[in-house]
């Protein structure tokens, strides 16, 4: 097992073995590669369908939903990614138990389900029923799961093996906007979205076909195990989870709106979200491949005081090209705040036989960021104007929130770090 030194004369086991509880080896062969792309494809419609949500934000705002406020909408996504996240206490017992495939199925029918359900939808509630909840759920279960069986087959190449699954969610982030953008025109709302429905459905059906839990061992336990609530340094990582969730999104949910408002014509401003998730692509992999060498929590908390930085300074942008430069500089920057807390908290497991449970608990917590971040950020919101200084101001307090709470986040991550280590400087974690 790997050490790394806690003081000069003390070394200090880091929880990544490479072999795993059953004695087999990790880190390679066709099968640990063919997680990989399963966890690449359910990243791409579960956290990818996040990260298109600005697209039906737009949408409903200007056309669909036009008597909604922003705040309102924004409540849609919101319990979508809430419940994508709350359901992960659920979705890590099934796993410790061994229910991987069960799993897949119940999720695959609740997403491709509530995907069909809003192609039929006219009114808000009935958006927020089919594509709120029941996508919410779907996601859940296949959502924790994207994240939670990699660690299974890789402990050397865990961090650079979620950071390539994690980039699915960027390159549907890309791919699903641009798509609906022009089928909205072509076709329509409702076939648009059943388009999209049908392209989930067969990818989802190849993850049924190559994901499978690597053998190990099984225990009867209980939903929720408060001994994890005593351990500080997984709080810690915990709480900066639930804050960075809160925040991260908020660009990806209002950056076509802010650009709008700023007379970038619809075109452009709807390309702002593709940028953004192109340049995530980078910040998918590069940060991953970082941690491997120096740590997850010494890698993202540099990503989140970076991400903090740019969320404070997004209030000055007030044309096109410097609307570009920041989105780019956003999504390069905030990438690894998707893919690296699956890893680091598998990290913080010695246990693999709790990997489950921890995982689906930390995201449960962090579930109810994700439902309060945008509904607030949007409720930030004071409309002054037309000018491009009353927009700016119009966005401020909304910039400043999300920077904020992602300044908290950096607290949370530093002292993930010091509760496990104290103020030693030269170790990985």
């Amino acid at each position: 097992m790997a050490t790394e030194r806690k003081e000069a004369h003390e070394e200090v086991p880091v929880a990544v073995p490479e072999e795993d509880e059953t004695g087999y080896r990790m880190d390679g062969g066709l099968q640990a590669w063919l997680q990989v792309l399963g966890s690449w494809i359910l990243f791409a419609n579960t956290w990818g369908l996040t990260n298109s949500f600005g697209v039906f934000e737009t949408y409903y705002s200007h056309t669909h939903l036009p008597t909604s406020s922003p705040s309102a909408i924004s409540w849609i996504g919101s319990i979508q990614l809430f419940l994508t996240m709350l359901v992960g206490v659920f979705a890590g017992w099934f796993l410790d138990a061994g229910h991987l495939r069960i799993l897949l199925i119940m999720g695959t029918f609740l997403e491709v389900f509530g995907m069909f359900m809003t192609s039929l939808s006219t009114t808000y509630w009935q958006i927020l029923l089919a594509q709120g909840i029941c996508v919410g759920l779907g996601s859940g279960l296949l959502g924790l799961t994207s994240v939670a069986v990699i660690p299974l087959y890789f402990s050397k190449k865990r961090m650079i093996a979620t950071g390539i699954a994690a980039t699915g969610s960027s390159l549907a982030g890309i791919i699903y906007p641009i798509m609906l953008r022009r089928l909205f025109v072509q076709i329509g709302f409702a076939w648009a979205v059943r388009a999209l429905t049908f392209l989930i459905l067969g990818c989802l059906m190849i993850c049924c076909a190559v994901m499978k839990l690597r053998p190990r061992p099984r225990r009867a336990t209980a939903l929720i195990e408060f001994k994890h609530f005593r351990d500080r340094s997984y709080m810690a990582f915990v709480a900066a989870f639930t804050l960075m969730i809160a925040s991260v999104y908020v660009p990806f949910f209002y950056i076509q709106r802010y650009a709008l408002s700023l007379n970038v014509s619809e075109d452009m401003s709807f390309y702002l979200l593709s940028l953004m998730n192109a340049a995530s692509l980078i910040g998918r992999i590069g940060p991953n491949f970082l941690a491997d060498r120096f740590g997850g929590v010494n890698v993202m908390a540099p990503s989140c005081l970076f991400s903090a930085v740019i969320l404070f300074v997004w209030r000055f942008s007030h044309n096109l090209p410097g609307l570009i430069v920041i989105s780019l500089i956003y999504g390069l920057v905030s990438g690894g705040m998707v893919s690296l807390p699956p890893a680091t908290i598998a990290n913080l497991t010695s246990k693999q036989s709790e990997l489950g449970g921890r995982m689906g608990l930390a995201y449960t917590i962090a579930a109810f960021g994700a439902l309060i971040g945008n509904p607030i950020a949007g409720a930030c919101l004071r409309p002054s104007g037309t000018g491009v200084s009353d927009v700016q101001s119009e966005y401020q307090g909304t910039w400043i929130f999300a920077g904020a709470f992602m300044i908290l986040s950096t607290v949370c991550v530093v002292l993930t770090r010091y509760f496990r280590f104290g103020l030693a400087l030269d170790v990985k974690i």
